[in-house]
This record gives C-alpha cells, structure tokens and sequence, in this order.
C-alpha cells in the first residue's frame, strides 16, 4: 500500500447572492458574485497542479436549494476538468442543496461520484489497485437532524478508509445542529480521515488517527466570516497518520478591526488615519480584494462631529472613492462609531445647573464607605445572587466597579454635554 494525497473542500456555496449589497460599486459586486465561481475553479488547479489522487467534496456545494443552472454548469464544468485530468471526485450534498431540492438533468462526467442519502462505500481505484475506500452520505431533505455518523460501518481494513460528512459534530460550533454527533461518535467508527462540511471555520477536531476536519468555507461570503478561506490538502499513509495543509482558495477576504481616533484634530485626520489603517489591513491579504469593517473608538474632539448628520457616511465615502482605482480592491465595508467626548471636567464641575450635580454624585463614588456603595450592592445582589446564571459570573471588587462608573459617567456626559 502506498500513501494517498487527497484534496477536501466544502460549503463552496456557488452562486451565493452576497446580500445587503446595494451601495457597492457595481465592479466590485459582480466580484464577489464570481468569487464563489473563482475560489472553486482554484481548487480544480490546485488539485491538477498537484496531481491528487482524488477531490472530496463535503456538502453545500451550492448556496441554496434553488440553485441556478448557470451555477449547476460551471460545477459540473469543473469536475469535467479534474475528470479530463484522471481525478475522480467524491461529493456529498448538505443542508444548503439537499437531494430533494431542484437539479438539472445534468450528465456528469466519468470519476464523479455523488452519494445518495443511504451510506455508500466506494472504492478509489488508481491503475487498478484500490488504494482507498471512500464512504459518504447526502442529505435528502434540509433539517436533517439525526445522527448520520451512526450509520457509517467501516467494512474493509486492508486499505485506508475516509468517510465524507456534512454535519454538526459538537455543542460550539455556532452552527445549525444539522445530522448532529459528537467526536467519540466518529473515532468509534474506524474511519482514517473525516471529511466534515457545515462548518465555515477551518476546524481540526482530532489531529490523526482519526484526522477529524473541517476544511471551512472556501470563500467567505459575509462580514462575519474574516479571515483566510480555503480548502485542505491531505497525504494518509497506510498506517492512518495524516499530514494537512490548509490552502488558501479565496478571492475576496474580510477584515474586522477597531481604530484609535483620540489623536485626530479634524476631519482630515480621521479620513487620513482611516486610509492608513485600510491599507495596512490590505497589505496583510496576501493580494485578495479586501472588504473592511472598522470601529472608531477613543475619546476624541471629533466625536460631537462625527455624530452629526451624515457625516460618519460621507466620512466612508470619501475612503471608498479614495481607493476606487485601487486593485486588488479595498472596500471600507462598514464604518461604526464607538467614539466618546473630551471635557473639561473642572470647568463643569463649577457649573450650577444639572451637568455640575451629575459629577458630583460621580464624584462621591471615590470615598468607598459612603451610603452610595451600600445602594449599588443592594441593586446588583440579585444578579449575582439570585439570577440562573450567576455560577457564570465573578463578584466585582469596588475598584472594578469605581471603573465601570467612570465609564458610566462618560456615557452620561456624551449625551448631555452640547
């Protein structure tokens, strides 16, 4: 027996409609509509660069149940090309294109194999030896909720074996609990390697014997989803062992990040300081078009200014329109404002009207032995006390709680003030 180099992919997610799109730059949105399309076709060169011995594809291959034909094409296009290049392909369908949802009748090349909703084992055959034996399962409707890993029963042991499962497997996935089960219940089925799809996070659940992975998404398709996307390529040897390198796939990469603008004096500042930040962020795609959500944050001047009007969206504007030639692509995605006021606290202070009383009580909170503590205790003993979910909670000393005050001042002083 020789050793295997595979390639698992899943939640391709073809022909994904990236809604919420309507202030984009139309150039930009037909990007991100072709880069499902794209991150897919670089797979297919990956695994024809690499010569594998096969592509395993674990569920959502399309976005939904009623996927287009131009989408069913360009799928069936690309294992016509791993076909071409004698690479068979292996495919299980989820919860996103169940088997009971609309399919063209599509001929589908040599070397595809797509499994139904009853276990199947297939033999990978490579100059007629059977060098693996491939089990997998598809969802036939989308709110599959039993146990599929159940039904999985490794029957040949002379050759290594690898199972294709769009599942759940744990409680912390932040995922729908589709065909849930747990990691014993997949060591426990004698499975070599565990290609999981439904998760959107390259996830590796046990390292080796079994490999239980997560390859993730392949290209993201929200704001939710930052970070580096793509796919798994895998080498088993005959023992179980398995080395997997995670390979980026995507065209279009997000990025959520907060900015310091306590330093900005104008507006000027801010657009310059902001511009600074997105191309630092750029430079850390390694090449992909970039999709950009920053929070402003820190106590500056500026911060009546930004809340005034539009001013915060003419602000992402100007960016965009900044980096509008730009490529790859840098697109200020969202701007959020957690800003807070500069004040003269001491020329407030001497103030006689409602303001001045406010920081005065605020600033009785500094002597801790007076009535105002024993009040603040009485109001939160029933959230640590009494609540259901106070075992989750840690008693707060008074220093913490002078800290949260002086937040709540400063919260207090951004509303009233001007």
């Amino acid at each position: 027996m020789r050793e295997i180099r595979f390639i698992h992919c899943a939640d391709l997610h073809i022909d994904s409609p990236f809604k919420g799109l309507s202030e984009i730059h139309p150039e930009l949105k037909d990007l991100l509509y072709q880069s499902t399309f794209k991150s897919f076709n670089n797979i297919i060169d990956l695994a024809i660069k690499e010569v594998v011995d096969c592509v395993l594809i674990s569920g959502d291959i399309y976005d939904g149940a009623d996927k287009s034909l131009q989408a069913q094409i360009r799928f069936r296009n690309g294992l016509q090309r791993l076909s071409n290049a004698d690479i068979p392909s292996f495919v299980i369908f989820g919860n996103h294109d169940p088997l009971d949802s609309w399919s063209a009748i599509l001929d589908w090349p040599d070397n595809v194999k797509i499994f139904s909703d009853e276990l199947e084992q297939v033999p990978l055959e490579k100059n007629g030896e059977v060098i693996a034996q491939i089990y997998g399962i598809s969802f036939r409707t989308r709110d599959v909720r039993d146990n599929l890993s159940l039904k999985f029963d490794r029957e040949d042991h002379s050759v290594p074996a690898i199972g294709l499962l769009h599942a759940n497997i744990g409680e912390n996935t932040g995922h729908e609990p589709y065909a849930p089960a747990s990691k014993e219940d997949l060591i426990s089925k004698g499975i070599d390697y565990w290609a999981l799809g439904h998760v959107h996070n390259y996830m590796i659940i046990n390292e080796s014997n079994p490999a239980i992975i997560y390859s993730g998404n392949s290209q993201a398709r929200n704001p939710r989803e930052t970070g580096t996307k793509g796919c798994c390529l895998v080498t088993l040897d005959p023992s179980g062992n398995c080395e997997v390198e995670f390979i980026a796939t995507d065209v279009v990469r997000y990025k959520s990040d907060s900015l310091d603008v306590s330093v900005c004096s104008s507006i000027d500042d801010a657009m310059n300081l902001i511009k600074d930040k997105c191309e630092k962020i750029a430079g850390e795609m390694d090449g992909r078009h970039s999709m950009i959500r920053l929070s402003l944050t820190g106590r500056t001047d500026l911060h009546s200014e930004l809340q005034k009007g539009d001013n915060l969206n003419d602000l992402m504007r100007w960016v965009r329109e900044h980096f509008e030639d730009r490529d790859p692509w840098i697109w200020l995605e969202k701007l959020q404002l957690n800003t807070a006021g500069t004040y003269d606290l001491e020329a407030l202070r001497k103030g006689n009207d409602f303001i001045a009383d406010i920081i005065s009580l605020y600033d009785d909170l500094e002597n801790q032995h007076n009535d105002y503590w024993n009040e603040i205790q009485e109001v939160m003993d029933p959230l640590f006390k009494m609540w259901q979910g106070q075992k989750y909670l840690e008693e707060l000393s008074k220093d913490q709680l002078l800290e949260l005050a002086y937040e709540a001042r400063n919260t207090t002083l951004d509303r009233l003030v001007r």
